[in-house]
């Protein structure tokens, strides 16, 4: 009597952790979030590892199969409201705060058989890179901004890219563009994405415009984004005053806060509703602060404009803001610097114009608002851009890969390791 073949017992998934601080980045988080919702997981248990509690565990946790917490606080920001940048005492605790974490990640990973650590935030990069060295496990750091060379924590950084990380993942070939090299050797380009279907999908015509108290047939224009200097509001603002002259019906809505840190700091909300005041344009510049959710209410906008300037980070490095107006059919308009070149085709599916140049801004404004015709077709050919490019199931597909490559790649050295030492 012959026997059934027996069959293989199926590997058991690989276990991969993302190291989470706590803290809010609204785009890193958008994305750590897509990448749990959307990577397929059968070949794989994603375990969520905290250090502290805040926005992201509140986001990221349910997305996890295991959750990990730390208890230890959050490490970023890596300053404090109301006091200097290098105030002593405060860097004294993080500098404390950061060797826990390693020691304690570190444990984790041991603990909980962790095969891969997925990583986006700096400095949590290196506390990853540190504590998957001393397991080993493989180290897969997502790279969200271009690297400033600079700065003196990105110093450290550009140290540790070649014993640390096992692949740099870069959001735009911008940002690869500026990693040492070091860096550029490990490193490999998946766009940020959108779940574009279900965004259309979710969008909330008429309430933007509700919430602004605008009528309906007036012009909006819109930049989204938290009020930092390198997102251009002011040649926003100034542009705005160019264009009023122009289109006099026109609202323009800035959307997004400024954080405690930097408005005790730097106070950039105060100075921008200075400068509308000084202008003249207070009834027509709307500070509206921060919107959950923000994406499902750009369909009311006619325009929206990322005017990011190169301000030491070099640019945009990606700019998800352009990729989810572009899913709601608005017309947008970007700085040339930084990754907005790699998202919009210039005339086709937006506008690209010079930083700091408001008179190029105000320009291509008004170009896209004295013909809804063309604005039609601008967004049109945006929506189709991100199908091509831009949608969730790629990026999903591509970060698996990866994932799989980085494994395969940490076993063969585990397993050259075994070999040798016999």
């Amino acid at each position: 009597m012959t026997s059934a073949p027996s069959t293989a017992p199926a590997a058991p998934p690989a276990r991969i952790a993302f190291l989470i601080d706590g803290s809010e980045n609204y785009g890193v988080l958008q994305m750590m979030s897509l990448i749990l919702e959307t990577v397929d997981q059968r070949p794989f248990r994603m375990v969520g590892i905290f250090l502290g509690r805040g926005p992201a565990r509140d986001q990221l946790a349910a997305l996890c199969d295991e959750v990990i917490d730390l208890g230890m606080g959050c490490l970023l920001p890596l300053s404090r409201a109301g006091y200097s940048k290098y105030n002593v005492p405060n860097m004294v605790r993080k500098s404390l705060l950061f060797v826990r974490a390693v020691i304690a990640a570190t444990a984790a990973l041991r603990r909980a058989h962790i095969d891969l650590v997925h990583v986006h935030m700096y400095p949590l990069h290196l506390v990853a890179g540190l504590a998957c060295r001393l397991r080993p496990t493989a180290c897969v750091w997502h790279w969200h901004s271009s690297f400033d060379r600079h700065r003196k924590f990105h110093m450290i950084a550009r140290l540790a890219f070649g014993p640390l990380a096992t692949c740099v993942v870069c959001i735009s070939r911008f940002v690869a563009g500026t990693l040492p090299e070091s860096g550029q050797r490990k490193a490999r380009v998946v766009y940020n994405a959108v779940k574009y279907h279900e965004l259309r999908a979710r969008q909330r015509p008429g309430q933007l415009r509700a919430l602004l108290a605008i009528p309906p047939a007036r012009p909006l224009v819109s930049i989204v984004g938290s009020l930092t200097e390198y997102k251009g509001h002011e040649y926003f603002v100034r542009a705005a005053a160019a264009v009023l002259r122009d289109f006099p019906d026109t609202y323009f809505a800035i959307i997004g806060r400024e954080m405690d840190v930097q408005r005790h700091r730097f106070g950039r909300e105060a100075r921008l509703r200075r400068l509308v005041a000084d202008l003249g344009i207070t009834a027509r510049i709307l500070f509206f602060g921060h919107l959950d959710d923000s994406a499902l209410y750009m369909c009311d906008c006619d325009i929206v404009c990322v005017p990011t300037i190169p301000l030491g980070i070099g640019g945009e490095g990606f700019g998800l803001v352009l990729t989810e107006a572009m899913t709601a059919g608005v017309a947008v308009v970007a700085t040339s610097c930084g990754a907005p070149p790699e998202i919009i085709e210039d005339g086709v599916s937006g506008l690209l114009v010079p930083p700091r140049d408001s008179d190029e801004l105000a320009r291509a404004m008004v170009f896209l608002l004295s013909s809804e015709e063309r604005r039609k077709a601008i967004g049109a050919a945006g929506q189709q851009r991100v199908i091509d490019r831009f949608d969730s199931s790629r990026m999903a597909r591509e970060v698996a890969a990866l994932y799989q490559e980085c494994l395969a790649h940490t076993h063969g050295r585990r397993s050259g390791d075994r070999t040798t030492s016999s």
